[in-house]
């Protein structure tokens, strides 16, 4: 437990000295106040050393996760899929973060593989390649051959790594504060929510089964999709801890020159990658929330081969409908058409003005009405939406906003190899698909049996409920809860307030009870006069106000 501790607090001290050193003196301050004991140290001798200013301070910001570690090189990953939090600036920057870490020893690693599928390395594998071909914070990737011949590519965890992500974790729930000053400054974010999200990621992304689950969701999908393999993989040699895929021999999307000295066509390349995402998305309902060039290899006859299924997400019927109820408003110019799919899918916060969204949202809408399809700019358009998502304190589901993620990274993949391309051309079959199919007499039915049903089952509680409300408010206990959102803040502040006043009253006490002593003859128990007690209650009373005045300049710096 000491261990622990120790490590925790050296992790902190870390932390918050990167933060000095790019210039986050606020989030250093918030770590003395949350920490003053742990860091007095660490601020005297951090003192007078100036911090690096010459960057802009999205990248400080990328620079600081790097420099703080993998964990935190993993969140701002994800923070860069979430355009509706942060500013584009910030998600440039964070885009960049790459995930390559030293590789383990090959003993270390192999060590690894072999508890977890409990035979020697030689009994597994005819082939083990010791030099790893990808490694990363949680795994790493090495080369195989199965007795039986085929080609293998053999995922395995790192040691001991599912410990360090709690610990870690831990230790991001410790400073959410600082998270908040670096990268949310005036924004209402929860995040401790956000936190809470990053956890559940990045621990199903260390169990390698539930990698292997996502991949066999996907091989089901695109069974009979010609353009995409889909890796298989050997349940025999498959754990929480090691994943052993088919090996797949491939091009890294590049250029239109790339792809064109490969002998691969680059327009259907293109073509194939936007189907494969739009696929997953409005025909599947699960998709892959990151698919950069690094997860994707390009085949012959211009295959796709997406290798990594460790980041997964699944959408409901709320948030196709809300995709394609934005393509309708665009396509036909009707800012109310967006105003009513955002409150009825609960987006709209308190600090919404519903007036100045309408006004942003029909300028927005103007600018592209009227041209055809492929010629309106996805990726302007977009980033338009997520500005006034972020400016008007729109809550967009998260997994919608991955799933807008997934299809601009598609886009931008697609365009470097195909400058004239456009995803929204590809766009429209679904929006025409939505429009038949909300027509459709067989829907139209349905939504009228599930209104009716929701209407019939209101009225039968009606009477139960009413009456439990009338026999709780007649025997006095009828509660009601209220919720503040800044409670918290408030409750603080009144703690703070009634320490000063008691340290006051103390204080206080101190100086009026020495004023009495001091004039006095005589000793307390033989051992001190009244008059050296009466000093002393003066200098005690000095040294608590000089510490509650130091405090309250602290406080309003």
């Amino acid at each position: 437990m000491f261990g622990r501790n120790l490590h925790q607090l050296r992790r902190y001290r870390h932390i918050v000295a990167v933060l000095g050193k790019y210039g986050f003196q606020e989030a250093s301050e918030a770590a003395r106040d949350r920490f003053p004991f742990s860091f007095l140290g660490w601020f005297r001798r951090r003192r007078g050393k100036k911090p690096v200013q010459r960057h802009s301070r999205p990248v400080r910001v990328r620079l600081a996760l790097e420099e703080m570690g993998p964990m935190f090189i993993k969140l701002g990953q994800l923070l860069s899929t979430r355009p509706d939090l942060i500013p584009k600036e910030y998600i440039r920057e964070l885009e960049k973060l790459q995930d390559d870490v030293p590789p383990l020893p090959s003993r270390e690693i192999i060590q690894e593989l072999e508890h977890h599928l409990e035979d020697s390395i030689d009994s597994l594998f005819a082939e083990f390649d010791r030099e790893p071909l990808a490694a990363g914070s949680i795994a790493q990737v090495h080369y195989g051959r199965l007795p039986t011949g085929e080609e293998v590519a053999i995922k395995i965890r790192r040691p001991g790594i599912v410990e360090t992500i709690r610990a870690e974790i831990g230790i991001l729930r410790d400073i959410t504060n600082l998270l908040r000053i670096i990268l949310f400054e005036d924004s209402e974010i929860d995040v401790q929510q956000m936190v809470e999200e990053f956890s559940r990621a990045i621990l199903q992304e260390a169990d390698l089964n539930h990698e292997r689950q996502n991949l066999t969701r996907f091989r089901l999908n695109f069974q009979n999709d010609q353009t995409v393999r889909i890796p298989a993989f050997y349940r025999q040699f498959c754990t929480e801890g090691v994943l052993v895929m088919e090996y797949i021999h491939g091009l890294r999307p590049g250029t239109r020159e790339d792809m064109l000295q490969a002998g691969l066509e680059p327009l259907t390349i293109s073509e194939n990658g936007t189907r494969f995402v739009l696929s997953q998305i409005f025909e599947h309902g699960l998709f892959h929330t990151d698919p950069h060039p690094g997860n994707l290899l390009i085949m012959e006859n211009n295959v796709l081969a997406p290798l990594d299924f460790g980041q997964v997400a699944r959408l409901g019927r709320g948030d196709l409908q809300l995709m394609n109820e934005m393509m309708v408003a665009i396509v036909d110019n009707d800012a109310d058409i967006l105003m009513r799919a955002l409150d009825r899918h609960n987006m709209l916060s308190e600090r919404t003005d519903e007036n100045r969204l309408r006004g942003q949202m029909e300028a927005m809408l103007a600018n592209y009405y009227g041209l055809p399809l492929a010629e309106i700019p996805f990726n302007e358009l977009f980033a338009e939406i997520f500005d006034i998502i972020r400016n008007n304190h729109i809550r967009p589901p998260r997994q919608f906003t991955l799933m807008l993620k997934a299809m601009l990274t598609t886009e931008n993949m697609a365009t470097t190899m195909n400058p004239d391309y456009n995803i929204i051309e590809h766009l429209q079959p679904y929006a025409k698909r939505y429009r038949l199919r909300a027509m459709d007499p067989r829907n139209l039915s349905r939504n009228v049996r599930n209104a009716a049903r929701g209407a019939s089952e209101l009225a039968a509680r009606l009477p139960d409920d009413l009456n439990s409300i009338i026999s709780k408010a007649r025997t006095g206990k009828f509660q009601m809860r209220i919720h503040h959102e800044h409670l918290n803040e408030l409750s603080d502040t009144l703690n703070k307030s009634s320490s000063r006043i008691s340290f006051a009253l103390i204080i206080t006490g101190l100086l009026v009870s020495s004023s009495m002593l001091v004039p006095q003859d005589g000793t307390l128990l033989q051992l001190v006069t009244y008059q050296q007690l009466g000093i002393f209650g003066y200098l005690a009373a000095a040294m608590l106000g000089i510490g509650m005045i130091i405090s309250i300049i602290r406080s309003r710096s």
